[in-house]
């Protein structure tokens, strides 16, 4: 064993509390170790090497109520998944499985991405919801994973995804199922597990997500999602907690209990705490362990060996070879340490998910009594008033905490925990009155305020690392600029450089000129008015530029103004939070505008020496509120929003044509020095002329960022004028619909978009509900005409020819007196699978309900329409404007034509101008049938799943109205025409199946033709429905040929034909039964068995059972029945 050293360079720490004063059997750690030696540095610290092996497990709900807007925003969410996985974790294809689950469970292991992305959108519904089917198969991939692991003395991690809405059926297989996937994914050594769930609308089983999501070894997210369309942001949550580390192996070290000697310790006594991404902070929480001391021992996390390796592990040589054991520093923190109120809040929230879990295990409990179980909740009752208790003692010290931000924080912290309690008491006041038992929107509500605090920490923490791995960044930030200016002839600059220029470029607070900044190491900025919503810190594009002012500041002033503001204001009131709406103020500016972010520029070449330094502590600030939480992706971005807004002016004086060319020229300097953006920006606007899907937001974050890096290319040569102007007639049109897609969704109402039979003024009464009740009486009478004179043979014939046309198509044979199909006629409509009734005399003909035509070319929009085209132009007028005037200086991005169009065509007309221009070009029915076409492609899912598609605006411009947008306005009509109809038709065809089904059985109890049997079952299609009707049947004790009839049903075919259509195999297993029917099956096939004696055949596995029912048929009560 390797010696016990001193931590020579101090740096390591453990901060320890004990949350209750009263139980030191429970410690909460917060853990700093030094930083990680590298293996190749001679060093005793340096960590063993350790592979990491991780898979990712996708399951989404494909049950019958997923049906529609829920199942569509679920594949986005999932696509949305797989592409972060793929290109921004650098997860391999086949590291990630799909698994479909309803009734049954599909699994496919991704393989190609673009052959994937196919896959997922031909995803449908289909049947019920059964988690244990999908477990299983969780079950056998991962043991599977965890074999080839070993083999690799590897640690594995796998993460899971559940999307579901609804609530478990198969009640009977689900505890077995939970067990083995609690077993595998808690009780495996070297396995790292992660569940996050997706729970949305109120009927998703709450108790069992909220089981899933603690599954694994550390906690995922839990969401719960009222409404299918909040799915999609939701999923930016859980991408932003995934960060891009996915692949990334984070490193571990172990702490050795107190109390144990290090020459006695086993493998149990060391306890692995896993340390964020920055590789030296981390928490943990000892269970069950008395905790005391001033110190503590650990070593870099070494795994245990693999089986193999254990002899060799023995040796003298292997043993030294394990780490060094170090010693760490234990400082106990006191009740009213701001350090210990915020991890306690944290404790104190995971704590009451703990409390809900033990609620639950109490209420599903059939081992206690109701008094054993009363005495467990008063347990939960004790706990709950310790830690409240705790949590106002924290609240009292926090107001108490001297210095303010620190203040807040813990303020705010503690404020949640109690809102947290406050719904904890909520559910444990129901789990009193019933029992334990917990209602599942109770349950639902709680999970989803609980897992949103937990997850909003989460997303700080990950700020929090990014700012660690800033701070180095920024350290010797000063010395790097304090060495430009050294280096640079400020002197020559400033008498170069004309007076007007000077004054003009110079800090409205403090006076100095841009030179005399630099003197100073500062730089000149730009003022802002800005809004920010918490998506920001992950996609600074969603940074609102609201105002653009004349004053210009230094950094430096900004800063001092900023620190300023927040000693003497709310700093909601000052910087305006995460809220896109606020109205906020840092600095009054020179005519008092409400200053809240800068922007440092490029004045020359030497100023963007020290800007570009500064811009990034500024960035970090303006887009998270935090200096340290700068990232590359914000210079890249925020330039060119403020590019787009500038160009917004109106009218365009001098000044503002001034502030362009600066804001210009610092896109300029960022552009060039931005190999990525020098390398694709050319390749996607190629990309987004030739195909509608590079242009969606996956591909294309935003258009207006996007346009400005177009301008810089051009302005750089990296993209020829020749060549835009050859593709400007493309990319205009493209553009501009493409934002009016994006705007769609939150700019037009539904109720101001409206239904489509407005626009074509269909008349419901006169068009589909006056011919539907014709129709209906064309049916009735059609029908009975066909019944009249037909006795049982006449059904039976119609079976035996619906039996015999699957055996031709199924087998390729002729089956003997399989008559003419001609002779079956069916029931007239448009839902295939009817029953139908065979005419032995001449055919009638059928009642039809036809689609009105539209001629599109006469048709004429009615006032109304117009006048709601017209708003909903107004609505999107905007957005296209903007576009349109960035596009403009596409055209002539040059210096020596940009005052040109910024005076003539900017300047020279008022907003929507542009337009209104825009929309002159087309028809109204162009117009109408395009914002029609992105109202129903607001989801990317949507857009992308149209093949070849090319939008009216894209086609050649023509008069009077494109063909393709009549077609489009034709297709419109036709299918939203179609739909009524089919539910006319659909309501008639429900009311006439309904009468067959009684009929059916009748003949499928009574035929002696086992064709005429499987013809029924045919027609039942699915073992759900009608067809778990048909199961019922089954045990009647009038059916003729029963054995033969059972063996039809439980295999699903007969003579070789398939009768089911939701089986793809040839025969169902008996499980596959038990998920249709998991209460009736034993029941009606056992009882079968018995009534006929066939129980000798039954496997010996299903004689006990079937000896049980037999002894409940023929029980006292039985008889006595």
């Amino acid at each position: 064993m390797s010696t016990t050293s001193l931590d020579a360079e101090g740096d390591s720490l453990c901060q320890a509390f004990h949350p209750l004063d009263h139980q030191n059997s429970v410690t909460v750690l917060s853990i700093k170790a030094p930083p990680l030696v590298l293996e190749d540095t001679p060093s005793d610290l340096a960590a063993p090497k350790v592979q990491k092996e991780a898979y990712f497990h996708i399951c989404l709900d494909t049950s019958g109520s997923m049906a529609g807007s829920g199942l569509r925003c679920a594949k986005e969410a999932m696509a949305r998944l797989i592409d972060h996985l793929i290109n921004t974790c650098g997860v391999p294809s086949s590291r990630i499985t799909v698994y479909l689950f309803s009734h049954f469970c599909k699994v496919r292991q991704l393989r190609d991405e673009a052959q994937d992305k196919a896959w997922v959108e031909t995803i449908n519904v289909d049947g019920g919801t059964s988690f244990a089917c999908v477990f299983n198969e969780l079950v056998a991939n991962t043991q599977k994973q965890i074999r080839e692991g070993e083999q690799l003395n590897a640690d594995i991690n796998t993460t899971l995804f559940f999307f579901t809405d609804g609530e478990d059926y198969d009640a009977k297989n689900l505890p077995t199922a939970k067990d083995r996937l609690e077993s595998v994914l808690k009780g495996t050594p070297r396995l790292e597990s992660t569940v996050h769930t997706f729970g949305f609308t109120a009927g998703h089983d709450a108790k069992l997500l909220s089981w899933l999501t603690r599954l694994g070894t550390e906690d995922g997210c839990f969401q719960y999602i009222q409404e299918s369309s909040a799915i999609s942001s939701s999923m930016s949550t859980t991408l932003e907690l995934l960060g891009d580390s996915a692949m990334v192996v984070q490193r571990k070290i172990e702490i050795l209990l107190p109390n144990v000697e290090e020459d006695a310790a086993s493998a149990q006594d060391w306890i692995a705490v896993k340390l964020e991404r920055d590789g030296v902070s981390g928490t943990a929480v000892v269970h069950d362990k008395v905790f005391t001391g001033d110190s503590i021992k650990w070593r870099e996390y070494r795994p245990a060996p693999a089986a193999d390796d254990l002899v060799a592990a023995t040796t003298d040589d292997n043993m030294n070879s394990h780490s060094t054991v170090k010693e760490m520093r234990v400082e106990w923190l006191q009740q009213d340490d701001h350090e210990r109120i915020l991890g306690m809040t944290v404790h104190i929230q995971h704590e009451f998910l703990r409390l809900v879990e033990a609620i639950n295990a109490i209420g599903s409990s059939t081992d206690l009594s109701a008094i054993e179980k009363s005495a467990k909740l008063r347990e939960i009752d004790n706990q709950t008033e310790s830690y409240a208790k705790v949590l106002g003692t924290m609240a009292a010290s926090s107001v108490r905490i001297k210095l303010k931000p620190v203040r807040e924080a813990c303020m705010q912290a503690c404020a949640q925990t109690r809102t947290l309690l406050q719904s904890f008491l909520s559910v444990k006041a129901d789990a009193h009155k019933q029992g334990g038992a917990i209602s599942n929107t109770s349950l639902a509500t709680f999970n989803s305020l609980a897992y949103g605090q937990i997850t909003e920490a989460r997303l700080k923490a990950k700020l929090d690392a990014r700012a660690g791995k800033n701070m180095a960044l920024f350290a010797d930030l000063d010395e790097k600029v304090a060495k430009i200016v050294e280096d640079l002839d400020l002197d020559t600059m400033e008498a170069q450089e004309s007076e007007d220029t000077l004054r003009e470029l110079s800090c409205a607070f403090s006076t100095n000129t841009y030179i005399e900044a630099l003197r100073d190491g500062d730089c000149l900025c730009m003022t802002m008015d800005v809004s920010r919503a918490s998506g920001a810190i992950a996609d600074p594009s969603q940074l609102v530029i609201k105002s653009i002012f004349p004053t210009l500041l230094t950094s430096s002033m900004f800063t001092l103004a900023l620190g300023h503001s927040l000693s003497q204001n709310d700093p909601e009131d000052v910087h305006g939070g995460f809220d896109r709406h606020s109205d906020a103020s840092i600095a009054p500016g020179l005519a008092h505008e409400n200053i809240t972010a800068v922007m440092p520029l490029y004045i020359n070449e030497k100023h963007w020496q020290v800007a570009k330094l500064r811009m990034k502590p500024i960035l970090g600030y303006v887009v998270t509120l935090d200096a340290t939480g700068y990232t590359y992706s914000q210079s890249t971005t925020v330039p060119f929003l403020v590019l787009a807004k500038a160009l917004e002016a109106y009218p365009m004086t001098e000044f503002k044509q001034r502030q362009v060319q600066l804001i210009l020229q610092t896109c300029d300097a960022i552009y060039e020095h931005s190999k990525t953006l020098r390398e694709t920006t050319k390749t996607l606007v190629e990309q987004f002329c030739t195909s509608h899907t590079q242009r969606t937001v996956d591909v294309i974050t935003n258009n207006y960022v996007f346009l400005g890096h177009v301008i810089c290319a051009l302005r750089a040569g990296d993209i020829t004028p020749e060549e835009m102007q050859a593709l400007l007639p493309q990319f205009e049109p493209a553009m501009v619909e493409e934002q009016i897609r994006r705007d769609m969704s939150w700019r037009v109402s539904e109720d101001l978009m409206g239904g489509v039979t407005g626009w074509f003024n269909i008349d419901r009464q006169q068009d589909i509900v006056i011919p539907g009740q014709q129709y209906r009486r064309q049916h009735e009478a059609y029908v009975k005409s066909l019944e009249r004179g037909n006795a049982n043979a006449g059904v039976e014939a119609t079976y035996r020819a619906l039996y015999q046309k699957a055996f031709a198509a199924q087998i390729g044979l002729a089956n003997e007196d399989s008559g003419s199909m001609e002779d079956v006629i069916t029931s007239p409509s448009s839902v295939t699978a009817s029953l139908s009734v065979a005419s032995p005399g001449e055919a009638l003909s059928e009642p039809e309900f036809q689609v009105p035509k539209l001629d599109a070319v006469g048709w004429e929009l009615s006032e109304g329409s117009l006048e709601r085209l017209t708003l909903i132009q107004n609505a999107v007028s905007t957005c296209v404007d903007k576009i349109r005037r960035l596009l403009d200086v596409v055209r002539s991005p040059l210096d020596a034509d940009l005052s040109r169009v910024l005076t003539t065509r900017h300047g020279a007309v008022a907003p929507t101008y542009m337009a209104d221009e825009f929309f002159a070009r087309y028809s109204r029915k162009t117009n109408l049938a395009t914002l029609l076409q992105a109202y129903a492609h607001t989801r990317n899912s949507d857009r992308r799943s149209v093949e070849n598609l090319m939008t009216p605006f894209e086609q050649e411009l023509v008069d009077g109205d494109s063909p393709q947008a009549l077609q489009f306005l034709k297709s419109l009509y036709n299918a939203k025409m179609s739909q009524m109809i089919g539910e006319v038709v659909a309501s008639v065809e429900d009311a006439y199946l309904e009468s067959r089904k009684n009929k059916a059985a009748a003949v499928f109890i009574h035929t002696e033709d086992l064709r005429v049997a499987a013809g029924v079952l045919l027609e039942a299609r699915f073992r759900g429905g009608e067809g778990g009707q048909l199961v019922t049947l089954c045990s009647h004790s009038r059916m003729v040929q029963p054995r033969a009839k059972i063996q039809m049903m439980l295999s699903g075919t007969y003579q070789g034909v398939r009768l089911f259509s939701d089986k793809s195999g040839s025969e169902f297993t008996l499980d596959e039964w038990r998920q249709f029917h998991p209460n009736r099956y034993d029941d009606y096939f056992a009882k079968r068995y018995l009534l006929d004696r066939y129980v000798a055949e039954l496997p010996e596995d299903k004689l006990t059972e079937v000896q049980a029912i037999y002894e409940r048929l023929h029980s006292p009560a039985d008889t006595r029945a």
